[in-house]
């Protein structure tokens, strides 16, 4: 008895994966979703340099390093930051920054979805190419306010970003974030 049912089970598992409608199965990424992210390919690689952040009129420099690499077929990119203190003769930097982030291109040309993940919360932010590669993303605060941050590639092997905040109710925006990385040789260890 227990053998036809394990039979029986096992035939209607068969015959359910048959219904599955195409989109699930395992097709291949378009080629218009590779394309899409041909202008910020650039990010892929290792990254490291200072980032300045201002936070009530007080700046704070860290060490700040990224790591990017293409995924999906080149069709998203995985993005890994984390940023330390400063390291001392005797001590390493300690980590006060770590963020995660899928950036993906999005259902129109030159838009993007930016998926970020910091300190436990999560935003789901737009994102926009400029034909020079310019990426600038963002998203609105609780408040009614807005984040935005640029990331610009002044120079080969420079990524340059800056962000800013413009409260709810205001055009002024207020900066608090810039960032300047260098590309990593390929070999290095850090």
């Amino acid at each position: 008895m227990f053998v036809r049912i394990l039979e029986s089970a096992l035939v209607a598992g068969a015959l359910s994966s048959l219904s599955i409608p195409a989109a699930f199965g395992q097709a291949p990424v378009p080629e218009e979703a590779k394309t899409a992210m041909a202008p910020i390919a650039w990010l892929a690689g290792s990254w490291a340099g200072e980032a300045t952040l201002t936070e009530r009129g007080s700046a704070r420099v860290i060490h700040q390093t990224e790591e990017v690499r293409p995924a999906l077929e080149g069709s998203l990119l995985v993005v890994e930051g984390t940023g330390r203190e400063p390291a001392s003769e005797r001590a390493s930097g300690e980590v006060v920054f770590r963020a995660f982030a899928v950036l993906s291109a999005g259902d129109e040309p030159g838009r993007y979805r930016f998926a970020a993940w910091r300190s436990g919360q999560f935003v789901d932010a737009r994102a926009e190419v400029a034909a020079d590669g310019t990426l600038t993303w963002g998203f609105d605060t609780p408040d009614g306010g807005e984040v935005r941050y640029v990331i610009r590639h002044p120079e080969p092997d420079v990524w340059h970003e800056t962000g800013a905040f413009q409260p709810a109710g205001t055009d002024a925006w207020h900066s608090f974030f810039e960032m300047t990385l260098h590309r990593e040789p390929e070999d290095s260890a850090r």
